[in-house]
């Protein structure tokens, strides 16, 4: 029985293109369109889809954290995080990941 190959999320960096009087703000990675940012306004638009482009550091950022947490007796105390705020890391790579 073959099994499923687990679905990754395109490597980064990835990066954006402004938005100009035809095209939609985008994000792109290795060549490829990834989004086109709708809503609000031009300035906006412009500020989700940087925020979308970094994405793969900040999920890559709280693993890090993560990691380092497991390493550490006494995280808390001497990474200066209360353990709602490790809570609230590892949430948000759940949800980036669909675990959630």
């Amino acid at each position: 029985m073959k099994t499923a190959e687990k679905a990754s999320h395109t490597p980064g960096p990835w990066e954006t293109k402004p938005e100009t009087d035809y095209v939609p703000a985008q994000v792109w990675a290795d060549g490829r369109q990834l989004a086109e940012v709708y809503g609000e306004d031009r300035a906006t638009r412009a500020i989700n889809a940087r925020l979308m482009a970094a994405a793969p550091e900040l999920l890559e950022a709280c693993e890090i954290a993560l990691w380092i947490r497991d390493r550490i007796a006494d995280v808390s105390r001497n990474v200066g995080l209360t353990l709602e705020e490790w809570d609230q890391i590892e949430a948000a790579i759940r949800k980036a990941k669909g675990e959630l």
